[in-house]
């Protein structure tokens, strides 16, 4: 797991608990001495409020943080990924293995970029939209047994299904409090999850599921990240590669030229 990752697990806490637990903790020492009419009532005030203020801009810089921590996460993901992007349409023989790797990764970012406890898991929809089939996951999926297959009938099937052909997904901050939670599919032990569409030219491709064991691990918010729509809009992309004709590759002027070694750039 990257440090990154790690970061990105820390709890979070509500701004205005964290306020309200710093202005009683400050506050309630001083009680004593109000009552010995040693400090005004001006004093505690101006300490409990000193106390909230601080706390809550320590938590807003936090929050910053895990802003930082996530871009962090997509460019490290995203930097030896562009490169293997790059060779997936070099040579026919490689490309189903490189442009597995490539969507195995992507899924494993989407999880990193969450929360360090999610498990996600890519799914494909049958050519009829009745079906979704397991295609690629986490090792935090293997753990909490992922289903390898939803078909529409079963209600839960049919909400992941739904899910799948819907335009924006759906989010689930607790799926025990979710008007929904008798439709919702959860894996074991998991609480929170995002659930997202992966589409390409306007084709709906399949289903990237994430989940978490605990409430608000993955909050709601998480579905609009920037950087999240951008691992899901690199699945459709990757998906909708075409392998490479190698007729037509060697017809291409130059494409098999050898190098050439001129270091001196000596001119004839």
């Amino acid at each position: 797991m990257s440090l990154e990752s790690k970061l990105l697990g820390r709890r979070k806490i509500k701004p205005w608990g964290v306020a309200a637990l710093s202005a009683v903790s400050v506050g309630l020492p001083t009680v004593p001495a109000f009552a010995e009419n040693s400090f005004g009532p001006y004093y505690i005030a101006t300490c409990a409020a000193c106390a909230a203020i601080a706390s809550f801009f320590t938590l807003h810089t936090s929050s910053k943080r895990v802003e930082t921590e996530r871009s962090s996460v997509l460019e490290h993901a995203l930097e030896p990924l562009s490169c293997l992007m790059g060779k997936i349409l070099v040579d026919p023989a490689e490309f189903e293995e490189r442009r597995d790797t490539v969507l195995k990764r992507l899924v494993e970012t989407a999880a990193e970029l969450a929360h360090a406890d999610a498990a996600s898991a890519l799914y494909w929809l049958t050519a009829e939209d009745t079906e979704l089939h397991l295609a690629f996951f986490n090792e935090q999926a293997v753990q909490r047994h992922f289903q390898d297959k939803f078909s529409r009938g079963a209600e839960k099937d049919s909400f992941l299904v739904e899910a799948a052909l819907s335009v924006a997904g759906r989010s689930v901050h607790d799926v025990r409090k979710d008007p929904d939670r008798g439709r919702i599919y959860v894996a074991d032990d998991c609480r929170s999850a995002v659930f997202m569409p992966v589409r390409a030219g306007g084709v709906q491709q399949g289903l990237l599921m994430i989940q978490a064991r605990k409430p608000g691990h993955i909050p709601k918010s998480f579905r609009d990240d920037k950087r999240f729509k951008t691992i899901v809009h690199l699945i459709g992309a990757v998906r909708e590669l075409k392998k490479p004709d190698s007729v037509l590759r060697a017809s291409v002027p130059g494409q098999n030229k050898p190098p050439v070694n001129d270091p001196e750039g000596t001119s004839s």
